[in-house]
């Protein structure tokens, strides 16, 4: 029977939507119906990952099983306290006690599954907020390949859409799990000591039932899977047709964006129907084969006590509410089976992200790194972010401390992954990156990355205020030491004019500012680390002239006895640097100062006359 009924709960689970059941037997609230089904690639596997991983936070789940057993009492023993109320109806003293056990099973009943749910909510979430924080820990060490390779919203979604699928598993999935399991097998075995023979009848419904529940099934798999892969283009088209909702609305493609989402979406729609259609299917004859059998149980059981097989009038009412609390359980659990699916397919998600390889960990002789002087060296450098596509091709530089050198280069010639290989974002794959005549690799990770500071193209801002912004990695600066870094970088000026200074909050990220006004945020951010090494990708590439003057100028004075790297299309703004590097398809195919270069009348010489007319 145990095989029979794990069969049929499998292939009932493949179902991906059911209706809901006439009765909640156990009154604890159910997980959500209707609900796609991801399947994990290993359940078990991941279950006893998940095990492990949640060791520790998971007190007081014994309590919760003793409570499932008290919870599936009150199906399995009211039946038969219903029917022996029948059986002495006559006698009233009797009667009373009886309603007064049942009244009092019940009253149990409900605070045990109070004391379920309470349980429960402080478990699942002692997990939950185990696992945020393990997988947010893990985030946070990754490299910056691996965030190259994934979409924020998808790593989102595993932060968020797929540990709470973990958490309504953990916190309503198991509890009726385990509470559904505690009745199949008690109402099973007092069916079979109240009588064999109704028993069979009753068991020839749940055969019916997984027939039955093998033939929608076959449909509705393949249904539910092409729903899923629309499901996924429509969502692609919305997120694309936001995020670019400015470019769209500035070449008028309105219409044509809205014909290509109408139809994604009625494609969407056409599936649905159909997959809803074929899971609808069954519940309607689910409830066909019980009454059948409801009433097959009532004739038989009629028909033996007629002639004498049965005694116990009492035993008929019993037998029929048991027959009717038998079957739905099974569909229950083919719910709480879809949603285990589910939230485990989440959990092999979050485990992939955990089980991404981190940062390189700094060597067991990695050097302390102490009064850097800022001299830099590139010996036969070559790197490609993919396996058989080169960016860098033996690049081979050699940077004096306290130089100021300016790379210049067409778009995807390789100028910002110079900058990612030196702030060790990424590693070399052949040649070395030496600081002051050591290996990068050499030394600890922590303290190489505060030699520089950075400000890239994409300025990043928080929600904080806008003193928390430019003190961010600095959190001890005065207030003092931030304006004389807004000042230099020539934002004190805008500063000054929010609503509350340097107390103002940038409630959206800073999205409230122009983006000129956020990258000088972002220099002042760099220009009060105070780094030996300052490193300005684009630095000037969403100002306007007249601020790119006073960045010019800013940049003159932060880059003062400091080795710096500054990246730019603007020729006009590395025209003071010692050293001008163009790189052209991964190579240095030019190097000298400004002078040099445009008496060598080159390809730079070319770039700067083409700017400046």
């Amino acid at each position: 029977m145990c095989k029979h009924a794990c069969s049929m709960i499998r292939d009932m689970a493949d179902n991906r939507t059911t209706a809901t059941p006439p009765q909640n037997l156990s009154g604890i609230s159910r997980p959500g119906r209707g609900m796609q089904v991801v399947k994990p690639k290993n359940l078990k596997g991941t279950l006893l990952r998940l095990w492990n991983l949640t060791a520790g936070k998971r007190k007081g789940l014994g309590w919760v099983l003793l409570l499932s057993a008290f919870s599936s009492a009150a199906a399995i023993v009211s039946p038969r306290l219903t029917g022996s109320i029948i059986t002495r109806i006559s006698n009233r003293d009797t009667i009373t006690l009886l309603l007064i056990l049942l009244a009092g099973l019940y009253i149990c009943d409900w605070f045990v599954k109070f004391m379920q749910q309470f349980l429960m909510a402080a478990i699942g979430q002692r997990i939950i907020n185990h696992i945020r924080q393990a997988l947010f820990g893990k985030i946070k060490g990754l490299p910056l390949r691996f965030f190259d390779k994934h979409q924020h919203g998808e790593l989102m979604s595993r932060l968020t859409n797929d540990v709470d699928n973990i958490s309504t598993t953990i916190s309503s999935s198991i509890t009726l799990l385990m509470t559904y399991s505690f009745t199949i097998i008690g109402i099973f075995t007092m069916m079979i000591i109240l009588s064999p023979v109704l028993t069979m009848i009753t068991l020839c419904s749940v055969g019916m039932i997984f027939v039955l529940t093998k033939v929608v099934t076959r449909h509705t798999r393949k249904l539910f899977k092409e729903q899923q892969k629309y499901l996924g283009v429509l969502n692609g088209q919305i997120e694309e047709g936001i995020s670019g909702l400015t470019v769209v609305k500035a070449f008028g493609r309105e219409k044509e964006m809205e014909a290509d989402f109408d139809k994604k979406n009625e494609n969407l729609c056409k599936t649905s129907i159909r997959a809803l259609i074929w899971s609808g299917y069954l519940m309607p004859l689910m409830n066909v084969i019980n009454n059948i059998c409801y009433l097959t149980i009532a004739v038989t059981s009629g028909l033996l006590y007629i002639n004498g097989k049965l005694s116990d009038i009492g035993l008929i009412s019993t037998f029929l509410l048991y027959s009717r609390q038998f079957t739905r359980p099974f569909v229950e659990i083919a719910n709480v089976y879809n949603n285990l699916q589910t939230a485990v397919a989440g959990a092999e998600r979050v485990f992939e992200i955990m089980d991404e390889e981190p940062e390189p960990e700094d060597r067991a002789d990695a050097a302390e790194l102490e009064n850097p002087k800022g001299e830099v060296e590139f010996k036969n450098v070559s790197f490609g972010y993919d396996e058989g596509k080169t960016i860098l091709k033996d690049i081979s530089l050699k940077i004096p401390a306290g130089k100021k050198v300016a790379i210049v280069g067409p778009t995807g010639s390789g100028k910002t992954t110079i900058i990612n290989l030196l702030t060790r974002f990424y590693d070399v794959n052949n040649g070395s990156i030496y600081l002051d005549g050591k290996d990068l690799r050499d030394y600890r990770m922590g303290d190489l990355r505060k030699v520089f500071g950075v400000v890239l193209q994409d300025t990043a801002l928080f929600a904080e205020s806008v003193r928390e912004n430019i003190s961010y990695g600095n959190e001890g600066a005065s207030l003092e030491k931030i304006k004389e870094a807004a000042a230099s970088a020539g934002a004190d000026a805008f500063i000054e004019r929010l609503p509350n200074g340097y107390d103002t909050v940038l409630e959206q990220g800073g999205m409230e500012l122009s983006q000129g006004e956020r990258q000088l945020l972002t220099i002042a951010r760099a220009v009060l680390s105070n780094a030996p090494i300052m490193i300005l990708d684009e630095a000037t590439s969403s100002v306007d002239t007249v601020t790119e003057q006073k960045i010019r100028k800013a940049m003159l004075k932060i880059c003062e006895n400091r080795t710096s790297f500054i990246i730019a299309h603007r020729l006009s703004t590395i025209r003071d640097s010692d050293i001008i590097i163009l790189i052209e398809d991964g190579r240095i195919a030019e190097k000298g100062s400004h002078a040099e270069l445009i008496e060598l009348n080159g390809k730079y010489a070319e770039m700067y006359r083409t700017q400046v007319g």
